[in-house]
């Protein structure tokens, strides 16, 4: 059921607390009437069809599964995602680095289309950029780009009502989760850094915490934002001896014994780590050679 958590602003959970493939959603009731991520429950979504615009974080197949429920709403996302609604191959190349096997691509996209049900393929009608304002009428929302998660991924800040809507910058246990080839450890970061430029009294994670009070939102983000750099030392302590890239994601620094008994979650765990070389390349901290990832001490 939808709580009214400002006025005219209600905060739709997802079903399974939130969890993938689900996510939360805002409704909001204004002159033009909105939703935010369309995939939390599919029969309260259907209450709220009068909304005339969808507002997306990102193009995640699990923030958007449900947008068939507002034919008739405009459709707005960040500039860099926006060919990825129509266009699968689009979605491919955010997803898959180019090396990567055809088969695993095929695959993946067979099944997020069995997840959508088929519905694929949707016309942008605006797209939005760092700190664009969305007017809806009485209630205003500022666009932050926060990228990492995607390359388009954003939060959405309502400052009349000082209510953060975070989306995949969830606050969970598990951390940032930067597994697409378009996605990015050290961006991650950044962007955890941008939000701390705000106060909010409320925030609406993307997936299972949902609502957060303010008093408990700085110390949330230390400890999710923290988590890349436990995975980050995880691997230098790796490199006590040099080590082939397969050799590290072996390792299970993101996903731990769940790698094991889960052989899909290899490619995201490989792409995580990827990002992670990169970043700790960048920073000097390792280099490359024969084949092997080796520690070079500061």
């Amino acid at each position: 059921m939808a709580e009214e958590i400002a006025k005219n602003i209600f905060f739709i959970p997802g079903r399974r607390k939130g969890g993938y493939p689900f996510c939360n959603s805002i409704f909001i009731q204004d002159r033009l009437s909105a939703i935010i991520d369309p995939a939390s429950n599919r029969a309260e979504l259907a209450l709220h069809q009068d909304a005339k615009l969808a507002i997306l974080s990102h193009f995640h197949n699990d923030h958007i599964r449900d947008l068939k429920l507002f034919p008739d709403a405009q459709i707005a996302i960040h500039e860099k995602e926006a060919l990825a609604l129509s266009d699968r191959n689009a979605v491919v190349e955010l997803i898959f680095f180019p090396e990567e096997p055809q088969a695993e691509k095929d695959s993946w996209m067979a099944r997020k289309a069995r997840e959508m049900k088929g519905a694929w393929g949707w016309k942008v009608s605006r797209t939005f950029q760092d700190g664009d304002e969305l007017n809806l009428g009485e209630i205003k929302l500022k666009v932050i780009h926060t990228p990492g998660h995607t390359i388009g991924h954003c939060c959405f800040w309502f400052p009349d009502q000082e209510i953060l809507f975070s989306a995949d910058i969830d606050l969970t246990g598990f951390g940032p989760w930067y597994g697409n080839a378009c996605s990015s450890a050290e961006d991650f970061y950044c962007s955890l850094e941008k939000l701390r430029a705000y106060q909010p009294k409320l925030v609406v994670t993307g997936h299972e915490l949902g609502l957060v009070q303010g008093e408990d939102f700085l110390s949330k983000l230390n400890r999710y934002q923290g988590l890349i750099l436990v995975r980050e030392q995880k691997i230098l302590d790796s490199l006590a001896s040099p080590k082939s890239l397969e050799e590290i994601v072996d390792l299970g620094v993101i996903y731990g014994e769940f790698l094991k008994q889960s052989p899909s979650l290899r490619p995201p765990e490989r792409r995580m780590v990827i990002h992670h070389m990169r970043w700790l390349d960048k920073k000097g901290l390792v280099g490359f050679d024969a084949g092997k990832w080796i520690s070079i001490k500061p």
